[in-house]
Order: structure tokens, then C-alpha cells, then sequence
């Protein structure tokens, strides 16, 4: 077993019995109980801001910053905007959003910026179809704006201005 994380933000866990661990967390992002309308509904109760609730692990699992970012670029949101705003149309966009990019991370075996590696021991391809994270100040893929970096819920968040209104 070998588990490297240089940043320390990951915990592992030896238990018995897994939901004194996975029971703390939200519901899975690619998981057939989570739909448009659990977003929806999950989004509405909150006032943080959206990018703060798609990183919380116990509202919805999985989500980390750099998926959490393309997420929100693909559904057109402004990562700042107040989560309980979101429209159930957004929140649609948001839930569509979230599944292609994580489906799309998978694919491409994680992103791999400095060490990362899977189960196999393979570098992640994925930090090169990335739309926005890392991306600061260069052209917006889609409309040319350049590349915001702010920090959203004590996490660098990165986003289009013109395109996540």
C-alpha cells in the first residue's frame, strides 16, 4: 500500500465497518440516486456559494477544486453565486455538468499537475483538456475573456467572466 499526499488533504481510514466513514459523506455524483432534482433541491438549502457546496464532501462525494471549477464552466455559473440562486434550470446544467466532467476525468485517468498517479501507477491526462483551472489570465477556449483566479470558500477558483455570468 502506498499512499502519497504532499498537500495533506487527504485522510485514510482502517475500519470495521465503512459507514462510520462513507456514511458522512454525500451522495455520489455518478450514482443513479443522484439526480437534477437532489441538486437542486441540496443547492437550495444552502447560502454559501455554489463552488463551496460542490467541495463539501458531505453534501455530494467526490467533487474536488479542479473538477468543481470545469463544472461550473461547462454549466455556465459563476462559481460565487450564492448556491440557494440557482435555478432548477441551472441546477440542471450544474448536475449535466458535473457527470460529463467527472465521466470525462475518469477516461483520462484523473489530472496529473504534479504527482499524481492511479492504482497502476499511471500519470492522469486529463489536466490537458482542462478549460479553466490553472488556466490564469489566458484566453477563454470559447470566448477569448481571460481567465479570472479568485478565491472562493478559502479554495483558488478559476472561471470566464463573460461565460459564467
Amino acid at each position: 500500500l502506498c499512499y502519497v499526499d504532499l498537500r495533506k488533504l487527504g485522510t485514510m481510514w482502517l475500519v470495521d465497518d465503512e459507514s462510520a466513514v462513507v456514511g458522512k459523506l454525500g451522495p455520489e455524483p455518478l450514482g443513479e440516486v443522484f439526480g437534477p432534482q437532489e441538486l437542486h433541491r441540496l443547492l437550495a438549502k444552502r447560502s454559501a456559494p455554489v463552488k463551496a457546496v460542490l467541495l463539501d464532501q458531505g453534501a455530494i462525494a467526490g467533487i474536488g477544486n479542479i473538477y468543481a471549477d470545469e463544472a461550473l464552466f461547462e454549466a455556465g455559473i459563476r462559481p460565487a453565486k450564492a448556491a440557494r440562486a440557482l435555478s432548477r434550470r441551472a441546477a440542471e446544467r450544474l448536475h449535466w455538468a458535473v457527470r460529463k466532467v467527472l465521466m470525462e476525468a475518469l477516461e483520462d485517468r484523473g489530472s496529473s499537475f504534479r504527482d499524481y498517479v492511479d492504482a497502476e501507477g499511471e500519470q492522469g491526462m486529463h489536466q490537458l483538456r482542462v478549460k479553466v483551472f490553472r488556466r490564469t489570465g489566458e484566453p477563454c477556449y470559447a470566448c477569448g475573456t481571460a481567465i479570472k483566479r479568485v478565491r472562493v470558500g478559502g479554495r483558488s477558483t478559476h472561471y470566464c467572466p463573460k461565460c459564467q455570468r
